[in-house]
């Protein structure tokens, strides 16, 4: 949310921005670019008429005061998804979902198209970004990168964030329920990511961790229209302490991840 709001200040958009708690590093770049006071906290007279949108981030609760206000308001009221499929609604959208590894992938689909100098967008949700100066890029670039999680998008809008994005390449990490508050039973869990296969659009593609419960998810998917493209985890070979990742045609490829997560990834 934060770097959403940058984004957005740096792009010629008047932003504001409230929390209840908000680290130091976050309150100090959001002050830098005057987007929060110094007041952090709730406060229903920061809600004004007149305000074009407000984005609901994924913590607000139902009794939150400058959501009750933005609604006494009729102000039109974005999840965060719903925001980011918006300012992307015309471009191609490669959605990353999955229990594990999201953040790993987007990264390494970032350094491919960052290595072959494509034009491209992302939105990163995880904690660790890598190198990226932000977790938030929006441009006028034909392709974005969305990092999908399987939370609800927010109080106003009970659907698991990846299923609000229309992706049209989509891609699923791997399926590992643990039982919460959201997701009860693991058929509540893994139906989700049949709902997330059962998007993917005419012509789309379907990316999926092949020896995973997805598999079960997916084959009660019926769209013979779209392209399934499964995958393994990648063949591996040491030479003393160097992990090798083996080609089809015999070559090592030196790494510097290790882990099975990651050798899916």
């Amino acid at each position: 949310m934060a770097d959403l709001a940058i984004a957005l200040k740096r792009s010629g958009n008047i932003i504001t921005g409230s929390d209840e708690v908000i680290s130091a590093d976050i309150s100090s770049r959001l002050l830098a670019q005057n987007i929060i006071g110094n007041k952090i906290g709730w406060d229903s007279e920061r809600i004004q008429p007149g305000i074009d949108a407000v984005i609901v981030g994924p913590s607000a609760k139902a009794d939150n005061p400058e959501l009750k206000r933005s609604q006494e308001l009729k102000l039109t009221l974005y999840s965060l998804p719903d925001y980011i499929y918006q300012q992307s609604i015309d471009k191609q959208r490669i959605v990353i979902a999955g229990s594990y590894g999201k953040t790993t992938i987007m990264l390494i689909i970032i350094h491919i198209l960052n290595f072959h100098k494509r034009k491209f967008d992302y939105v990163v949700i995880g904690g660790a970004s890598g190198k990226l100066q932000s977790h938030v890029q929006l441009s006028t670039a034909p392709l974005i990168i969305i990092e999908g999680q399987d939370v609800m998008a927010s109080v106003i809008d009970k659907v698991p964030a990846f299923l609000k994005y229309h992706h049209h390449v989509g891609v699923i990490s791997g399926i590992e329920w643990q039982k919460s508050e959201t997701y009860p039973t693991k058929e509540e869990y893994t139906s989700q990511f049949g709902l997330f296969g059962a998007a993917t659009p005419k012509g789309g593609t379907m990316i999926y961790f092949e020896l995973d419960p997805v598999v079960a998810v997916l084959s009660g998917v019926n769209q013979p229209d779209i392209t399934r493209v499964p995958y393994k985890t990648h063949v591996t070979g040491y030479e003393g302490t160097q992990e090798f990742l083996i080609t089809d045609e015999k070559k090592r490829v030196p790494i510097k991840i290790t882990g099975k997560h990651n050798l899916q990834s």
